[in-house]
């Protein structure tokens, strides 16, 4: 698993790194059969299908992380405002 580049210098580098995390992401997912998702990569200790679905999962840890936080801070966060008809 990537730790990332040393150092980012512009937006630029930045968002080019973020979509190809997302592409080698979807490129694994996509990659997933019934013969090799309980497949252990290397030396990992994690089967290939959980490591797809934690990606996803964890991502709503982060969520969880930032709502907390903007409540703290006297924010509603958007997905819990009032629709106005």
């Amino acid at each position: 698993m990537g730790t990332g580049p040393e150092a980012l210098k512009s937006k630029a580098e930045i968002i080019k790194f973020l979509k190809d995390s997302f592409a080698l992401g979807h490129n694994a997912a996509a990659a997933l059969d019934v013969q090799n998702m309980l497949q252990n990569p290397g030396n990992s200790k994690s089967s290939r299908f959980y490591r797809a679905t934690f990606g996803v999962a964890h991502a709503y840890d982060h969520y969880g992380q930032l709502v907390e936080y903007l409540r703290m801070n006297g924010i509603v966060p958007p997905a819990s405002r009032q629709k106005s008809d």
